[in-house]
């Protein structure tokens, strides 16, 4: 039977959030500080602190009417020039050697599917992640699916995997959002502090 790894993305296999360095790469550092004093009224007015209700507020302040060719666009310049030089060592070691081994891999993220999907298409690695709302060519400001994580990531890696199908399950996260996908893993590893041994 074959075995499958799930890879978090921001702070697993990069040092930082891609999220935050993406907006701050296209609106600048000036537009995103305003953008999140924005954000934090409308969150103490509102008294909602879930992270997906920030996260979509956060995204219709800045992301609200720009074209989607302008997005993606700067999606693919972000995965080509800038994530590479973003990645862990350790982490890519494990990676490839996961893919060299013939596992099925999937990278399973709550930042935007798009830049991800751009930069894991050199290794043939799917992507699951957060996905953005389009209507008539434009952003609406909104997430085409629920933030993809915590409870979310697995019910996500459901939907599209038979886990029954390995025999053996690798997951690997940094944060209190991976925390449910790692639960599913007969190899769990949280924030590197072990490397498996994907030889046996």
């Amino acid at each position: 039977m074959k075995r499958i790894a799930f890879f978090d993305f921001d702070g697993t296999l990069t040092r930082r959030d891609t999220f935050w360095d993406f907006n701050v790469l296209f609106f600048g550092r000036r537009r995103v500080t305003a953008a999140l004093i924005e954000l934090t009224a409308a969150v103490l007015s509102s008294l909602r602190f879930d992270r997906s209700f920030i996260k979509e507020k956060f995204v219709s302040i800045l992301w609200t009417g720009i074209s989607y060719e302008s997005y993606i666009s700067f999606a693919r310049r972000y995965a080509s020039r800038e994530i590479e030089k973003n990645l862990l060592p350790v982490a890519m070691k494990v990676f490839l050697s996961h893919i060299g081994h013939g596992d099925d891999v999937y990278i399973v993220t709550a930042s935007m599917k798009d830049w991800c999907e751009f930069w894991a298409k050199r290794y043939g690695v799917p992507v699951i992640g957060t996905e953005l709302e389009v209507s008539d060519g434009y952003l609406t400001g909104h997430l085409s699916t629920p933030n993809c994580r915590g409870r979310e990531k697995v019910a996500r890696i459901r939907a599209v995997v038979d886990l029954s199908g390995y025999s053996r399950i690798f997951a690997y996260g940094n944060s209190n959002g991976d925390r449910e996908m790692l639960s599913i893993a007969d190899e769990a590893v949280y924030r590197w502090d072990r490397i498996p041994d994907i030889e046996r």
